[in-house]
């Protein structure tokens, strides 16, 4: 029984040897607060860009550069976007938007969950919502940006609906706040078999930023 446990064992630190955290947020953050991140085992950031007003985030620019020069090794962005305006435009608009202030990103995450603001919400038909991320993936193909899509099975299913699958050749960010950093419990939806990053916990500060907690 020992050997079998120490093999075990030894197979777990793999496991979290391998295992890669990251933040994201919404809020400005400066150097300094990344770089306590960075010493706290947290390696990449995804920065909201796009705020689900269907406007630019003043404050993406500079905590992108902050991210960097506190030691980040991966930043990304993310666009939460707005259902009663054109899809396309808004792509374009933050594509340009980040060119403007020469931004060094890899991804640009579509963010798919409720949205609160007026005119900016979801339709009561999922086929149309469907139609819209269809859209969205169409004009990241446009800008040839690298894209993914973050999206818990719930929010999904209720604003796309579980047999839109138009977005399921892009990385999958999903979301479940079971506080568990691995992909166990992960269930198939919207055409992905498996995620690229999960969002394992929410509402968090930490170094003085305001964050999400992440694993890929």
């Amino acid at each position: 029984i020992k050997p079998l446990l120490v093999f075990v064992f030894f197979l777990l630190g793999i496991h979290f040897a391998q295992a890669t955290l990251g933040v994201d947020l919404s809020q400005q953050c400066l150097v300094n607060n990344f770089q306590c991140l960075v010493k706290d085992g947290y390696t990449y950031a995804i920065v909201r860009c796009w705020e689900s007003t269907g406007t630019s985030d003043p404050n993406c620019p500079h905590t992108i550069y902050n991210a960097w020069d506190g030691g980040m090794k991966a930043v990304d962005a993310y666009m939460f976007p707005c259902a009663g305006k054109s899809a396309s435009s808004q792509v374009s608009a933050l594509v340009a938007y980040l060119k403007s202030y020469n931004t060094k990103y890899g991804k640009i995450w579509f963010d798919i969950e409720t949205n609160p603001s007026s005119g900016c919400g979801w339709s009561g038909t999922t086929s149309n919502n469907c139609k819209f991320m269809s859209d969205l993936i169409s004009a990241g193909e446009s800008e040839k940006i690298d894209m993914g899509v973050y999206a818990s099975e719930y929010m999904w299913g209720k604003i796309m609906g579980s047999g839109c699958t138009v977005a399921s050749k892009y990385p999958l960010w999903y979301a479940d706040y079971d506080n568990s950093p691995s992909f166990g419990g992960f269930q198939s939806f919207g055409g992905w078999k498996s995620p690229s990053m999960k969002q394992y916990n929410g509402g968090e500060t930490l170094c003085g930023c305001g964050v999400d907690l992440d694993y890929e």
